[in-house]
């Protein structure tokens, strides 16, 4: 049996059993090596994309998005960097599916024409946030009135909340940055300026949904929906989305979602090539911690 490597001790519960997991994954599924940690791959495994579905499509879409090699993203098994394209890249050519996952996983009804988008932001970036936020994954579909709604897709899998840097603690403090002037013009929240928004918690909920917000102050979309997807053992995003959505109004609380890695993944229904990358992503991520 392979080596698991080496843990890392001041992981929080649910990051300790997750690099396990991973860990156990190199060494039993890949039989590969490691370097210096057990979630992680060597830069030849990396590069040789080990951390990635081989089939569906998945690791095109990985080098048609990202060209160059990145060691964080290729090698490292648990960040969550590689998650949206093993997770979501098979739905972009697969109009029939994607509808079922929208409707059944995302509680979305939409239509085709499909619009994916990995790692995607709208630019140019001035006119929307004027920063670098982008989503995991956006969806575009039409509604029943045939309007376009967009969905932003967010994946975590380990992450908590996270403490901002000098260039957003600006925005956060001056009122009149992107961030606070399209809350504002949103109308989707109880209190145009509420500090709660912008704390560790809510901030990369917040900056996710104001985008989607700002695409239709633009007029790209008729409505926009952010989700949420996470593993459920992730505690913390099942709480800070309930907090979010406290902030709504009431009419707006449905436009911010979450869905666990548990539920899409048991949505996923298709031939045998669908229900072997099932197969495959419950192996890789989902575990009892």
């Amino acid at each position: 049996m392979m080596d698991l490597g080496p843990q890392y001790q001041p992981d929080h519960p649910f990051k300790a059993a997750a690099r396990l997991h991973q860990s156990i994954y190199h060494a039993r599924v890949l039989q590969v090596g490691y370097s210096e940690y057990g979630n992680r791959l060597t830069e030849d495994d990396g590069r040789a994309l080990l951390n990635y579905y081989p089939g569906l499509g998945v690791r095109e879409a990985l080098r048609e998005r990202y060209p160059a090699y990145s060691g964080k993203r290729e090698a490292d098994l648990l960040r969550s960097e590689h998650i949206p394209f093993n997770l979501l890249a098979p739905l972009a050519c697969r109009p029939v599916l994607m509808g079922n996952i929208l409707r059944e996983a995302f509680s979305l009804d939409l239509f085709p024409p499909f619009r994916m988008q990995l790692e995607w932001a709208p630019s140019p970036a001035e006119e929307y946030l004027d920063d670098r936020t982008s989503f995991d994954a956006y969806i575009e579909g039409s509604d029943i009135h045939g309007e376009r709604v967009g969905l932003g897709i967010e994946v975590k899998y380990t992450e908590l909340g996270y403490r901002m840097g000098s260039s957003e603690a600006g925005r956060v403090r001056d009122r009149e940055s992107t961030y606070w002037v399209t809350t504002r013009k949103s109308g989707l929240f109880l209190s145009h300026g509420c500090d709660a928004l912008a704390g560790d918690d809510l901030r990369q909920i917040w900056r996710n949904h104001l985008l989607g917000a700002a695409m239709v102050n633009h007029g790209d979309i008729a409505k926009f929906v952010s989700l949420t997807l996470y593993p459920a053992g992730n505690q913390h995003f099942t709480h800070a989305l309930a907090e979010y959505r406290s902030h709504l109004k009431a009419a707006a609380r449905d436009r911010v979602r979450g869905c666990t890695f548990e539920e899409y993944i048991n949505c996923l229904r298709g031939d045998d090539e669908i229900e072997a990358w099932k197969e495959y992503l419950q192996t890789r991520y989902l575990f009892v911690s």
